[in-house]
């Protein structure tokens, strides 16, 4: 039997953490379309973005289903078509998959430019769809999802667990990231600033890439000490040290002359200044912390100038990126960065460990 109804957490309206802006509702699951795909959600993550949401800064329509970094069971199939996802691999029931954004394929910037990641009409799980037209169920803080026939599915390899492909939304946009600044070539030291799930990924893929010193620039001290586990050569607390005594360290584990390459991980408007003194001569600086607007700072451009720095950003990712990071999630036990698991009547609960970085990766498991 097929379930009538779904568990759902609901967002009307847009309020910090701290208010408690959630609330847990039944909702009819609609009867499958052909092509449509109704799962069990296993994990949800919950993404720094979903902060940014809750303070006005990604905008959404209300009332919304948050929830775009989703692992869930194929629980039925509409219609007698066979599904397949991005790779062309038959989809079954019972197997565990993942849904990416759908890009259109049509726009100007998928089709002139190429790059999906860019599309002007891309289709967006949790928060991007409305919640309160069909299908309804569209974010993973729920016990079901419902997936549109047209929707960007991948079958979760048996050797990578669902904690791992919850990640695997900050590693596409580093992978997506190293794209746009030309890759880490062997031996580059490698500034990291941000500790949170997409500066740990920027961590991963540096040391992976063959990286010679990889220095983190974050906080709290838990999310440095995982830094560490991971493989960072040195961390220093933004909390406890000045950008002084930062560029110092960072200049006397370069060799005097700064990082080859930054990744701006933080979305911290005032770390871009300083990532700039951080790179040496000929460096480059990537910014990809800030898909929320997080305001302006001032910002001398005699430095990037003078040092005749290439900067370039990454705004989300393409299909191609998340595959490719599904190397990295069997190499490496990137599921262990997920340190948190609340329930779906925990979702407020969650929501504000979050924003305190008393996480760095929460989950809900419905």
């Amino acid at each position: 039997m097929l379930p009538t109804t779904s568990r759902v957490a609901v967002l009307n309206e847009i309020q910090p953490p701290q208010s408690r802006p959630f609330r847990v509702e039944e909702r009819p699951v609609p009867p499958l379309e052909p092509g449509a795909i109704l799962v069990r959600m296993r994990l949800a993550g919950i993404c720094g973005t979903d902060v940014h949401i809750l303070h006005g800064k990604v905008k959404v329509n209300t009332p919304a289903i948050l929830g775009h970094e989703n692992v869930g069971e194929v629980v039925a199939i509409g219609g007698e078509v066979p599904r397949y996802d991005i790779t062309g691999a038959q989809i079954a029931i019972g197997q565990t998959i993942t849904w990416l954004p759908k890009s259109c394929m049509h726009c100007y910037n998928c089709t002139i430019l190429g790059d999906q990641a860019k599309c002007e009409n891309r289709i967006g799980y949790g928060g991007w769809l409305p919640a309160t037209k069909h299908p309804y169920l569209v974010g993973g803080f729920a016990e079901y999802a419902w997936l549109l026939p047209d929707s960007d599915v991948v079958i979760v390899p048996p050797d990578v667990k669902p904690e791992a492909i919850v990640l695997g939304d900050a590693l596409r946009i580093m992978v997506h990231g190293f794209d746009r600044i030309g890759g880490i070539n062997y031996g580059d030291n490698v500034v990291v600033q941000g500790s949170g799930a997409v500066g740990l990924m920027g961590l991963l893929l540096a040391r992976d890439a063959g990286a010679n010193r990889v220095i983190v620039i974050g906080a709290p001290d838990a999310r440095l000490a995982l830094a560490r586990e991971f493989g960072a050569d040195a961390t220093l607390n933004v909390m406890t040290t000045t950008p002084a005594e930062r560029l110092a360290q960072v200049h006397a584990l370069t060799g005097g002359r700064g990082a080859d390459v930054v990744l701006e991980c933080a979305g911290v408007p005032a770390a871009v200044p300083e990532g700039l003194e951080l790179t040496r001569i000929n460096g480059r600086y990537l910014i990809a912390g800030h898909y929320g607007d997080a305001g302006t700072v001032p910002l001398n451009p005699h430095v990037i100038n003078k040092k005749q720095i290439t900067i370039t950003g990454a705004w989300s990712a393409a299909n191609k990126h998340f595959l490719r990071g599904l190397t990295l999630m069997r190499k490496l036990p990137i599921d262990k960065l997920v340190t948190h698991r609340y329930g779906l009547d925990e979702v407020n609960e969650a929501l504000i460990a979050t924003e305190r970085q008393e996480t760095l990766k929460a989950v809900i498991v419905p």
